[in-house]
C-alpha cells in the first residue's frame, strides 16, 4: 500500500516537472525565417534589392532576428516591416528610418546588417498574428513581400 502511494506521489512530481520545466512540444511550428526579394520584370529579371532574416514569436510581440538587407550595383533602397492581426496593421517598421534615406548598392551591390527589428504587439488582445516583410526598389517602386503567419510553417514569398 505505501509503495503503491509512494509511485503514484512519484508520477505525480515527474508530471509536474515536465509541466513546470516546458517539457512539452510546442503548441504550433511558426515560420523562423523569411526572404523578401524584390526582383525587375515582375520576377523574371535581375535581383534589384532583398531582406533577409529571421522570426522570434512571443505571446503578442514579434521580432525579426539578424536582418540583412543587399541592394545590388546602381540600385537603392529599403525594408518595412508590418505587424497585423486579421485586417489591423499593429506596427510597423522602416530600415532605414523613414525620412528620404536608403541603402545604396553602389557600382558592385552591397549587404547591409539592420540587426533585430522589433514589432510591439503587446497593446492588443491575441497580439501580432501576421507579419509582412517588404523589400522595396526605391527608383524603379519594385516591391518584393514575404508574408509570415504565426499559424503557418513558413512564409509566402513573390512581387507586388
Amino acid at each position: 500500500m505505501l509503495r503503491r502511494r509512494l509511485a503514484q506521489a512519484g508520477v505525480a512530481i515527474g508530471m509536474l516537472a515536465v509541466a513546470v520545466l516546458g517539457f512539452s512540444p510546442a503548441a504550433s511550428a511558426s515560420p523562423t525565417s523569411f526572404v523578401a526579394k524584390a526582383v525587375h520584370a515582375n520576377g523574371a529579371g535581375a535581383l534589384a534589392v532583398q531582406g533577409t532574416g529571421g522570426l522570434a514569436w512571443y505571446s503578442r510581440s514579434v521580432t525579426l532576428t539578424s536582418v540583412t538587407f543587399y541592394a545590388n550595383a546602381g540600385e537603392c533602397g529599403y525594408l518595412a516591416a508590418e505587424g497585423w492581426q486579421g485586417s489591423t496593421l499593429i506596427d510597423v517598421v522602416y530600415r532605414p528610418a523613414e525620412g528620404g534615406n536608403y541603402y545604396c548598392g553602389g557600382a558592385t551591390g552591397q549587404w547591409f546588417t539592420i540587426g533585430n527589428v522589433a514589432l510591439d504587439g503587446s497593446q492588443v488582445s491575441g497580439g501580432i498574428t501576421q507579419v509582412r516583410v517588404y523589400a522595396v526598389d526605391f527608383y524603379h517602386y519594385v516591391r518584393g513581400y514575404a508574408y509570415c503567419s504565426r499559424t503557418s510553417s513558413a512564409c509566402t514569398s513573390g512581387q507586388l
